[in-house]
């Protein structure tokens, strides 16, 4: 990819000496968000760190620039002149790292000043080659809830099991992983789109890596329109795709793979009620009166809780004596989800 670089600059005040962590920053229209990042990284308490920023040609590269000038002394500097996805500027930004450990950092979350200090410590009593922390959440779709304590286990060693049944929740700005396994396994998958933190874990897991989970805050986590997660229909659809790619690359045992099979029949039970929300939104009574009664069936026949299946019943009753009133209720209850609707999507 070297064919691929505009610039690639190290400032002057960047160590020679190799650090202990090397953090990787891509830039894809994060600049307004880009200082408030790389302030938190020079406020941490460990500071035996270098900062890789990667600008993966994006539209807001001439902002970028400006947010980078009181930086650019500090950071190593990579601009691309062609856009190539998160996942392979992330690669490419780790085959420039000189640590033994690698961060990476999206460019719009936020560390706590103890993060590096904290969760090398634990890694390192923990012997573990990769280790991550939690989030609180912040900005849009708040009405879900403002931090991720909940669904992740009890702290300690994560299990393929554990990351099968959907008891962990990874977020790449939380973790530090060892370079050696890392690039051994291939790194993040160019191939996989949004999903490609996931993918990752579960092939480090595969392949042996010790993960440890820290539970305890120490970043915050941005949620934002036009963050690349995509709209709800999209986020819930690769949530169930991955489940596929996974299943094409890795050699899960019998039990595991019907475990996967229930994954994929609850994400696509999300999927319908999302999909009926979406009706409702749009005032398309008749899909949104077929897609919760589906749902009330789907539930059923998961297994989910009676609250559950009893909700999804009269969302359906409700939709078909007076539907305004189930319109003007989710206006109420999920702002930010009816915000990022996708538009004009045709529904099956």
């Amino acid at each position: 990819m070297s064919e691929d670089l505009r610039e690639l600059s190290i400032g002057r005040h960047v160590s020679q000496s190799t650090p202990t962590v090397s953090i990787v920053i891509p830039n894809y229209n994060t600049a307004e968000f880009i200082a408030e990042t790389l302030d938190s990284v020079f406020a941490q308490t460990f500071t035996d760190h270098e900062i890789i920023v990667i600008n993966d040609a994006s539209p807001d590269t001439v902002e970028l620039n400006k947010a980078l000038e009181p930086y650019y002394d500090r950071i190593i500097f990579i601009d691309k002149l062609n856009n190539s996805g998160t996942s392979a500027t992330r690669n490419f930004a780790s085959e420039q790292a000189r640590a033994d450990i690698i961060a990476f950092l999206d460019a719009d979350d936020i560390w706590h000043p103890t993060f590096l200090e904290e969760l090398l410590a634990f890694k390192s009593a923990g012997d573990y080659q990769m280790a991550y922390a939690d989030a609180e959440t912040f900005g849009a779709f708040q009405e879900f809830g403002s931090d991720l304590l909940s669904t992740n286990p009890e702290q300690g060693t994560i299990t393929r099991q554990q990351l099968i049944l959907g008891k962990c929740h990874i977020l790449p700005s939380g973790t530090l992983i060892d370079a050696i396994p890392f690039r051994r396994s291939g790194g993040f998958d160019p191939g996989v789109k949004r999903t490609e933190d996931f993918d990752l874990w579960m092939h480090l897991a595969f392949d042996g890596v010790k993960i440890g989970y820290l539970k305890k805050i120490l970043f915050r986590f941005r949620l934002r329109p036009g963050s690349g997660a995509g709209d709800s229909l999209q986020r819930i659809e690769r949530c169930r795709d991955v489940w596929r790619i996974l299943q094409q690359k890795l050699p899960f045992t019998a039990e595991e793979n019907a475990q996967i099979e229930i994954n994929v029949a609850h994400e696509e039970a999300a999927l319908t009620r999302a999909q009926g929300r979406l009706a409702i939104n749009e005032r398309d009574w008749r899909t949104a009166r077929k897609k919760f009664r589906t749902a009330y069936k789907m539930a059923g026949e998961l297994g989910l809780p009676v609250k559950h299946r009893v909700k999804m019943l009269g969302i359906w009753l409700a939709l078909n004596v007076y539907p305004q009133a189930v319109y003007s209720q989710m206006q109420k209850m999920r702002p930010s989800e009816i915000a990022h609707m996708p538009q004009n999507r045709s529904l099956p």
